[in-house]
């Protein structure tokens, strides 16, 4: 392997996934060379990029360039991901400690792999967690970052899934990509099927079997590609790229079906009553919105429930 195929296969940000999918973009990016003892990342610097060290090393000061050291930074490891992630200027000086060349992975593809490979964003946060187990943030923006850690566990407590914040930002990535490609993507919006009256009649804990059910039941109906999230109460939602209307129609037929055979129990395994679902569906065209598409993707769901529930509508708004 050359030296940055090897410095991918042993990276964090890469860990536990097929790392030769994203050796091209990488290939592609631009490469700094940062000699030694020159500063690279100051303090409150603005900073929209990524650094992946290929060869050589970094380290990372806190007060001033010549203090010692809180982290040495090895080939396979990045540096500048905590400014981009947590929204805030860069807060410890990043230094040469010897020769080092780096691939410059701008924000914007970042968040590109994100959206391609979910685990990384996963990895992501083990690195920042890493960063305040080892006590790398001392600065006075420690509860800030802090909060923003705890602000990036953006799953649903109940259902395992993403949950409305995550979708929020999802959304906004789905139509840039779709835009940038210029392949539609899709947004479907459901809700379950009398759901007040499943919870009157079994109770509230069994009403949260049911949604953890459906969760499972629309993770497992998607693709890898796609994104799922709980919108709210007992409504759900996915967006799927790339995506004509056919497909998209195709794979709420499917999430729909799935969810009416799939089998409920309680947490001491009896048995209950399965589930319906009704979804409403947005296809995005090149001057969509989020707001616009969420809106006729919502129409579309209360067409579905005013037309008998336990269907998909697709109408254009």
């Amino acid at each position: 392997m050359n030296p940055l195929e090897t410095a991918v296969n042993r990276s964090k940000i890469f860990q536990d996934i097929d790392w030769e999918l994203f050796m091209d973009d990488l290939r592609s990016c631009s490469r700094r060379i940062v000699e030694e003892d020159e500063i690279l990342i100051r303090p409150g610097q603005e900073n929209h990029s990524v650094y992946f060290l290929v060869t050589g090393s970094l380290s990372i000061h806190l007060e001033k360039p010549k203090s010692d050291p809180i982290r040495i930074v090895h080939p396979g490891e990045t540096v500048g991901e905590l400014s981009i992630i947590a929204s805030t200027h860069s807060s410890a000086y990043v230094v040469g400690r010897e020769r080092a060349e780096l691939v410059v992975i701008d924000q914007s593809l970042l968040w590109d792999f994100v959206d391609r490979e979910p685990r990384i964003a996963c990895n992501l946060l083990l690195i920042l967690s890493g960063w305040v187990i080892t006590g790398n943030v001392q600065t006075g923006k420690q509860m800030r970052t802090l909060e923003t850690l705890q602000g990036l566990a953006r799953m649903d407590g109940l259902t395992g899934i993403y949950n409305r914040r995550s979708f929020d930002e999802m959304l906004k990535r789905f139509l840039t990509r779709s835009m940038r490609t210029g392949h539609p993507m899709a947004l479907v919006l459901l809700d379950v099927d009398y759901f007040k009256r499943f919870n009157d009649t079994h109770g509230h804990q069994a009403g949260d079997q049911a949604l953890i059910a459906l969760a499972r039941v629309l993770n497992d109906s998607i693709r890898p590609s796609d994104f799922a999230a709980r919108y709210g109460g007992e409504e759900f939602a996915f967006l799927l790229a790339d995506t004509s209307l056919e497909e998209a129609v195709m794979i709420a037929e499917r999430v729909r079906k799935a969810v009416m055979e799939a089998k409920i129990t309680t947490r001491d395994a009896q048995p209950l009553p399965s589930i319906t679902i009704s979804l409403g569906l947005a296809l995005s065209r090149s001057d969509s919105t989020a707001e616009g598409l969420i809106k006729i993707a919502d129409q579309n769901l209360y067409r579905a429930k005013q037309s008998g529930r336990n269907r998909c509508c697709h109408l254009e708004g």
